[in-house]
């Protein structure tokens, strides 16, 4: 329950509440065809699902059927526990609703959610882009079960912190890059085959979500309601909502185009560099797609460069002449021009090259980044050469790194230069708006609606855990992300906030705590409807408190309460138990994971009963068990 502060808006919350809302179901159909097919009788002696489940699972490892041990389910389980045979339990599957949380708390809860809905296949692939000298040369697809086993290696470790993941960034509507922070499995799940208009298809979760125009919902939101039947058919409401799927080039989208040439009246040239393309390119698709201007109109207050001028036909041009047309049309000014390698860049390796002798011996043959000596060690500036050209053959501007670290400070070298001499005050007074733009478009998401769904069985499911800001990732082409509650679409003028209890405690510290969220709050509210205002020419009225609501947020404290969907195995949340309901956990987390352990073992008391309750000086409890890390 949440108190509402006297004199304000602000509710402050002591507890917080889990709900369990899915649990699995079992086919008994199925399963006695099952055992008829293979000569065995066999019955359970357990009413959940997930025990039953667990139990057969172990039982087709060895084919255990015919001479059970005396006890029955209770037994067979008590016995994995023992043993720490605990891979069986991550096929009895649970779906919670966490809320009265903090963010602070969702923070540890991602970093340490083993197991925790995880809900793409791992034949997912994975979309990451490839840069070289700051500009994007190509797109590399791995798929999610790769990924998931490179975590299995150190050089797989090593080589996953290098990887940029195509990513949403929700505020400009444009894609961008974002790094690992883990990739994780959690066994079979019950997953669904989603295919989308235009070929693209994902199998996922029910619970997975996407972005769609309201927001991001789950599947079984976005379809109005998801089930199977008992012949293993998916039924669904509606497919009339769509969802987000991987970019396309800005300027190819006619929503983009139009805002920024008709409404915000940018010139062709302007927009052509915002789109990473040649004014060619966006003179065409202004025309294909219909939104040239009304005839005239562009020249309006303006006077034609060849005013006046009068010609004649049957002139030849002369050798200069042609020599300036064709200089128009060399390297990027073409319209057919794809990047590629220039002269200069050609004549500038080349005497880059001639002083990295002299280089390497200033610095001892060791690469100034990860110490390494010897070896293939490449050229990098400290200070790039679209800040300072004229450093560009500069020894001192010179330093050598290993491969895997020039990769690594490729795109990022004025947050490294410093580190390797730079004055600081010259690196500040450098603007990263001096870097050109790569060659690569400018991309937006493209909606697309579902075409259809059907059941994919039960399969091994995955999921990528993306370091901030932008925590979603491109996955066979569709946009997804965890299952966090989004402050960018949900209204906090009247907002609840998780205090810690040593904090309430302490009438003095806690009048501190309060007074300092309630300026947040009231910061809150006033930039929401200060950002209305600025945005009032959007015409659009849920995009316009979406843009308000996503700028505002930036002052909300971490104990801003907030809601998470989450899907767990059993396993997964033995793993959670023993680790956040120890007394040395922090206090919010440790009564959440109390609260998902009492609940747990009311709901399945044969994976559970193992577990007992210590009150601890504080009020607060531990759990404890013989059977750790089964």
């Amino acid at each position: 329950m949440a108190d509402l502060e006297p004199g304000g808006d602000v509710k402050v919350i002591r507890e917080p509440s889990v709900y369990l809302v899915g649990r699995q179901t079992v086919d008994d159909t199925a399963l006695d065809r099952f055992l008829a097919d293979h000569g065995v009788r066999w019955q359970t002696d357990t009413e959940v699902a997930g025990e039953c489940l667990t139990e057969v699972a172990g039982r087709v490892c060895y084919m255990s059927f015919v001479r059970p041990r005396p006890g029955g389910n209770a037994a067979y389980l008590g016995h994995i526990k023992e043993v720490g045979h605990g891979s069986v339990l991550e096929h009895a599957v649970w779906d919670f609703v966490f809320t009265g949380i903090s963010r602070s708390l969702t923070h540890e809860l991602i970093r340490h959610r083993a197991g925790f809905g995880y809900c793409l296949t791992g034949d997912t692939l994975i979309y990451s882009d490839h840069f070289c000298h700051g500009k994007r040369e190509g797109t590399k697809k791995r798929s999610l079960k790769d990924l998931y086993d490179q975590t299995k290696t150190p050089h797989g470790r090593s080589r996953l912190k290098l990887l940029r993941l195509r990513c949403l960034d929700e505020g400009s509507m444009t894609f961008t890059t974002g790094k690992v922070a883990r990739v994780a499995c959690s066994g079979p799940k019950p997953v669904f085959r989603v295919e989308l208009d235009g070929g693209k298809a994902i199998t996922c979760s029910r619970d997975h979500r996407f972005l769609s125009p309201r927001g991001w919902l789950p599947l079984h939101e976005i379809v109005q309601g998801l089930e199977l039947s008992a012949g293993g058919i998916a039924m669904y409401g509606g497919l009339d909502t769509p969802i987000a799927t991987n970019g396309q080039p800005a300027y190819r989208d006619r929503e983009w185009l139009r805002e920024h040439y008709v409404e915000a009246g940018l010139e062709q040239a302007e927009i052509a560099a915002l789109a990473g393309v040649t004014e060619h390119t966006i003179r065409a698709w202004v025309r294909k797609l219909g939104l040239q201007k009304p005839l005239g109109s562009w020249t309006k207050g303006r006077s034609p460069w060849n005013k006046g001028k009068q010609y004649r036909a049957g002139w030849t041009h002369s050798s200069r002449t042609k020599e300036n047309l064709a200089q128009q049309k060399r390297g990027p000014n073409n319209p057919q021009w794809k990047g590629g390698i220039t002269r200069f860049g050609v004549r500038l390796r080349a005497s880059v090259q001639k002083l990295a002798p002299e280089v390497l011996r200033r610095h001892d043959y060791t690469c100034r980044l990860c110490g390494q000596r010897g070896g293939l060690l490449v050229m990098h500036h400290v200070l790039p050469i679209w800040a300072r050209p004229d450093l560009a053959l500069e020894v001192l501007n010179l330093v050598p790194l290993c491969n895997p670290c020039h990769l690594q400070v490729n795109n990022h070298e004025l947050e490294y230069a410093a580190r390797f001499g730079a004055d600081a005050g010259e690196v500040r007074a450098i603007s990263p708006e001096q870097k050109p733009r790569g060659s690569g478009n400018l991309l937006v998401p493209r909606f697309c609606t579902i075409r259809a769904i059907t059941y994919a069985g039960v399969q091994d499911t995955f999921d990528i855990e993306m370091e901030g800001p932008h925590h979603n990732f491109v996955a066979n082409g569709v946009v997804a992300h965890n299952s966090q509650l989004s402050q960018r679409y949900v209204d906090e003028s009247i907002a609840e906030y998780v205090e810690p209890d040593v904090i309430a405690s302490d009438p003095n510290l806690h009048q501190i705590w309060l007074d300092a969220v309630a300026h947040s709050h009231q910061a809150y509210v006033r930039l929401v409807e200060g950002l209305q205002e600025t945005y009032r020419d959007e015409p659009d009225k849920t995009l316009r408190r979406k843009l308000a609501r996503q700028a505002a947020r930036s002052v909300l404290p971490n104990a801003t309460e907030t809601k998470i969907f989450v899907t767990a195995n059993a396993r997964a949340l033995r793993h959670f138990i023993e680790l956040r309901a120890s007394r040395h956990a922090e206090v919010e987390i440790r009564k959440l994971a109390v609260q998902v352990l009492r609940l747990m073992q009311a709901e399945a008391p044969h994976i559970f009963n193992d577990y007992q309750l210590t009150a601890l000086p504080d009020g607060t409890f531990e759990a404890t068990t013989p059977h750790r890390k089964v």
